[in-house]
């Protein structure tokens, strides 16, 4: 059994192919009464003098809302709060910028450690900027005022904010797809990709590319992998998961290659997506191996075989000291998330999602195999937000609170973690 976003004449192609199916919803109606909440309160943040301010009582935050809450970080706590331009503009002009937190830059020789958060990629799924601003602002002001700060039953110290703030860089991208986020809450609620302009010769249908799928990672799929297996598209007009005209030719794709490359200091990398409620971790090409290295992503023997589960021609190697900290952190993770509300986020491989190729995640990751310069990043793929839900990808905003609160635990976790490994050696 599974639950899918269909139209409705795949319902009943699906129908006649004599599968069962039940229409649970018709998501539409939610999405656009969301879209309407959300647009009265954008009117009535700017009406009060709260706009970019994302501690109050509702309301997603605005594209534009999201670069403003970065100003008002820099005006507000200057010193530890640093607001980073990005090189490449979007297909709509827009200035993307990412921050840093963090107090001093450490030394040359003993460089601090540094997580690196995103958010945004995917248009249609509205929360994860709120998430990331969210977090940043509680840090924030308990840096600033001295104290810790609790998340229901997670208790953050006014040491440990103080040791994160002054010993590492938490370094946060908030929208990298700000055209898509845009288009997604103003016109077309279930829009994914970003808005690179359509081919000469096609319609609207063929505007976008998925972010996730554009990044140097196994990004000729149908040359790495076994037909039919992963979910990815060369054609421009296919809605979900057009790979984009040639790798990393997208500006939201440079733009994070760019960030994590301006900051080498950087081991673990949380990328914020909905919904699902799950933690993934490495590989998402196929299932993983720790016993043979010369099964990987860059030996041309296995191009054709990937993606296949549940066999052994091809796994994906994962290190076994790699393997031990992706499962630490992204456990201590799910710990933090379950104890602000009871949410059981179920930690496992991102390919027990589905396989995939060109992902933020296998990239980060594969960087320091591709280029031994370059260091060891672990990163967590994040699915907030339960499945059945009227609208799981933008849920109602009381809901989306709860999902801040929970996911910015699971944030602050990564962070201690990634300082303890740190100061172990790790």
């Amino acid at each position: 059994m599974v639950d899918a976003y269909v139209r409705g004449d795949k319902i009943e192609y699906l129908k006649r192919q004599g599968y069962g199916v039940t229409r649970l919803e018709k998501i539409d109606g939610h999405d656009r009464s969301r879209q309407k909440e959300g647009h009265k309160a954008a009117a009535r943040r700017v009406k009060e003098g709260r706009y970019g301010d994302v501690v109050w009582g509702g309301g997603y935050l605005t594209t534009d809302e999201v670069e403003q809450a970065l100003v008002l970080g820099e005006q507000n706590h200057s010193g530890y709060f640093e607001r980073i331009p990005l090189p490449h503009l979007t297909w709509e002009k827009r200035r993307v910028h990412a921050f840093r937190i963090g107090a001093g830059n450490g030394s040359s020789d003993r460089p601090r450690p540094a997580v690196c958060f995103l958010g945004g990629v995917h248009g249609r799924e509205w929360g994860s900027p709120d998430i990331l601003i969210y977090f940043a602002v509680r840090l924030l002001r308990a840096y600033r005022d001295g104290h810790g700060f609790k998340l229901g039953r997670r208790e953050v110290t006014a040491a440990q904010v103080r040791r994160l703030v002054e010993t590492m860089d938490i370094v946060v991208l908030p929208q990298v797809n700000p055209d898509g986020r845009k288009f997604s809450m103003e016109r077309s609620a279930m829009w994914r990709k970003n808005r690179r302009p359509a081919p000469r010769g096609h319609g609207t249908r063929s505007v976008g590319v998925d972010i996730n799928r554009n990044f140097p990672f196994l990004w000729r799929f149908k040359r790495f992998f076994a037909a039919g297996t992963v979910d990815s598209s060369q054609r421009p007009g296919d809605y979900e998961s057009y790979i984009g005209p040639r790798e990393a030719s997208e500006p939201e794709t440079r733009n994070v290659i760019w960030l994590l490359d301006r900051f080498p200091n950087i081991r673990y990398m949380v990328d914020l997506h909905s919904y699902g409620e799950t933690i993934l971790h490495s590989w998402g090409s196929d299932e993983n191996q720790s016993k043979d290295p010369a099964m990987n992503f860059r030996n041309r023997a296995y191009d054709g075989k990937r993606g296949r589960l549940f066999d052994d021609v091809y796994r994906e190697y994962f290190p076994p000291q790699d393997q031990k900290a992706a499962l630490d952190v992204a456990r201590r993770m799910s710990a933090a998330i379950r104890l602000v509300r009871g949410r059981k986020y179920q930690v496992k491989p991102s390919v027990g999602l589905y396989p995939t190729a060109g992902a933020t995640d296998d990239y980060s990751y594969s960087r320091h195999f591709v280029d031994p310069q370059k260091g060891r990043i672990i990163p967590l793929t994040v699915e907030w937000g339960r499945s059945h839900a009227s609208t799981p990808f933008h849920p109602p905003y009381p809901e989306m609170r709860k999902v801040m609160r929970e996911v910015s635990a699971g944030l602050l976790a990564v962070c201690l973690g990634a300082r303890a490994g740190a100061r172990n050696g790790g």
